[in-house]
């Protein structure tokens, strides 16, 4: 599909923008388009004019993060965890690496302040956008926001575009700075060029149940300040200047989402049993401590994800009291439920300091997840006994990332078996014998599965990156995202050869990937043989309805066809009927919510 195209109506014209849905609802409003601060001035400076431009970064420096001090201050105590998000751009708009690599650039290329602060940034953020883990990647939303931030001030911007009526916030990327700034009652949705489902402003979307839209790469081309904009946080799509007919059908879907949502949060508590019986379980995703409350709320039957790299993202490697400390609250917060830790899924470049980490040319396809634990067994050992040390206060169990071979897997039980000892020497409280299982996310993992299965003692599919590498595309370029397609034939194949597998050994598995919070997604994972779901807690309540409505027998039929080589349109046009009829409504169901039609 491609990403806008424009309709002549009644001689009005009408542009539909597409994206991918970042949270969920529909939101009908006024655009409020903050500058794009992207397009920065690129002018050649003479030596006499590098003083000044220094000295005018240092004064934007100091601006911005004023600014953002001043926005920190005046969140509002329920949203408190937030502020620290605030405070950690406020340090970086005056970090000395921005400021020194910015200077650097203007005392010798003589380019101007905004020209030396745009290629810091972008050098910057493309570290973090290299990483194939999407909560690492989408960090590197937050450095060029705050480029955004140094290029506005080195511009003069000093207003904060807020608006004392609701509107539909727009811009090249949003921060939680940004929704703060604009108070967020008056922010009903939320449309970005960049961004992605783990952003900090795409989980402050949901957080705060704000409809939002990210990768619309037209928005600047197409929309304008002040006008009338429907957006579509259950498809992805941005409606510019839509007439009435299109109001009054969105305000109707918007109205049957709310029904939608309502009846699942209220069934949360129920089990997850089909139709005709099948039983399923529906655990929660969790990124941070503070996310440990939705638990109890979402009906999650326990943590199917925990991401660790979080707590190590920091000026200074984090100790072994404190990780314990973090891990432990998770498993006190589960009460008794089982707890997944993923190992670190970060490079070298992100954990070591300057002077030892690696220069790779592709950090994202080199020392990264289980290969750098096993190759800094130091680091990776502090956090071995930080889990085994939370697991004395409730079951855990330890998820390796980016796994290619049994002897990963056996050189972690080796470490393991250390550290179990040294905390027995040290008569430190701890789980002896965790289970261990790996994520099933390279093409090596998935041929490999039946002997990985045999070894493991279950696993995890980590659909978006299995389908990436599958596929053979960048996630970050717009240009081949048509071929991210979860149910080509080719992918669904896959899972199901390794379903079978764990079938075969009598080995659990489970769908962590974002296509387990997608009930087209849903549906075909569960005629796949999947029975365990992970998702962000946002979409346990409507994964654990959507199940009950289902019937396993109809769903391995659209699944038989789709492995016998069905187009993925015709599976997709399939699943959208079952999921009408079994969910007895006029509706269909698609990228977790409700919309009016199946895709053409």
């Amino acid at each position: 599909m491609p990403p806008c195209f424009l309709i002549l109506e009644n001689e009005l014209a009408r542009v539909i923008l597409h994206g991918s849905p970042l949270s969920p609802g529909i939101a009908i409003g006024t655009l409020n388009l903050l500058p794009d601060t992207h397009l920065c001035d690129k002018r050649p400076i003479s030596e006499a004019e590098v003083d000044a431009e220094i000295e005018a970064l240092e004064t934007a420096s100091a601006s911005a993060s004023a600014r953002l001090k001043a926005t920190a201050s005046s969140i509002p105590a329920h949203l408190a965890e937030y502020r620290e998000i605030v405070e950690l751009q406020m340090e970086l708009v005056r970090d000395p690496r921005v400021l020194n690599g910015a200077k650097g650039r203007i005392r010798h290329k003589k380019i101007c302040a905004s020209w030396a602060v745009s290629e810091t940034i972008a050098e910057l953020a493309a570290l973090f956008e290299s990483m194939a883990d999407p909560c690492l990647s989408e960090r590197g939303q937050d450095i060029r926001n705050i480029g955004q931030r140094l290029l506005g001030a080195l511009a003069g911007d000093s207003s904060t575009h807020a608006s004392d009526s609701p509107c539909i916030l727009a811009s090249y990327a949003l921060s939680a700075a940004n929704i703060m700034e604009f108070s967020p009652d008056n922010v009903i949705g939320m449309v970005t060029v960049e961004g992605g489902v783990t952003s900090h402003v795409a989980i402050l979307a949901r957080s705060l149940k704000i409809p939002a839209v990210g990768g619309v790469g037209e928005l600047f081309r197409e929309a304008r300040n002040g006008e009338t904009i429907i957006l579509d946080g259950l498809a992805g799509e941005a409606l510019i200047g839509p007439d009435e007919s299109e109001i009054r059908r969105f305000k109707a879907r918007r109205e049957s989402y709310a029904q939608f949502e309502t009846e699942a949060r209220q069934s949360a508590s129920l089990p997850a049993i089909t139709r005709d019986g099948y039983d399923a379980s529906v655990l929660a995703n969790l990124d941070r401590p503070q996310e440990a409350h939705e638990l109890s709320r979402c009906g999650a039957e326990g943590v199917g994800l925990y991401r660790t790299e979080f707590g190590w993202l920091r000026e200074n490697l984090p100790d072994e009291e404190a990780l314990t400390q973090e891990y432990s609250s998770i498993v006190n917060a589960a009460r008794g439920k089982p707890v997944v830790f993923r190992a670190l899924d970060v490079g070298a470049d992100k954990i070591l300091p300057a002077h030892e980490a690696l220069h790779e040319p592709n950090p994202a396809l080199g020392l990264r997840g289980i290969r750098f634990c096993l190759a800094y067994p130091d680091i990776f050992r502090i956090q071995l006994r930080a889990f085994l040390r939370a697991g004395s206060h409730g079951p855990i169990k330890i998820l390796l990332p980016m796994v290619t071979g049994i002897g990963e897997v056996r050189q972690t039980r080796v470490l393991i078996e250390q550290s179990v000892s040294d905390l027995e020497r040290q008569g430190t409280p701890h789980v002896a014998n965790p289970p261990l299982g790996i994520m099933v996310e390279t093409p090596a993992a998935a041929l490999l599965c039946p002997e990985l299965a045999a070894e493991c003692d279950f696993l995890s599919l980590g659909t978006n990156d299995l389908l990436h590498y599958l596929m053979a595309i960048d996630r970050n370029n717009r240009h081949v995202s048509y071929l991210h397609d979860p149910l080509h034939p080719a992918f669904l194949r896959v899972i199901r050869e390794i379903t079978q597998a764990c079938s075969e050994r009598g080995k659990p598995v489970s769908v962590c990937g974002e296509l387990a919070a997608d009930p087209l997604g849903t549906a075909i994972l569960l005629g796949l043989g999947i029975r365990t779901f992970s998702a962000t807690p946002r979409f346990v309540p409507a994964i654990k309805h959507t199940l009950r409505k289902l019937d396993y027998r109809s769903c391995r039929q659209i699944a038989n066809a789709a492995l016998a080589g069905a187009a993925s349109a015709d599976t997709r046009l399939r699943l959208h009927k079952t999921l009408a009829r079994c969910m007895e409504s006029r509706h269909f169901i698609h990228n977790g919510l409700i919309t009016g039609a199946p895709p053409q």
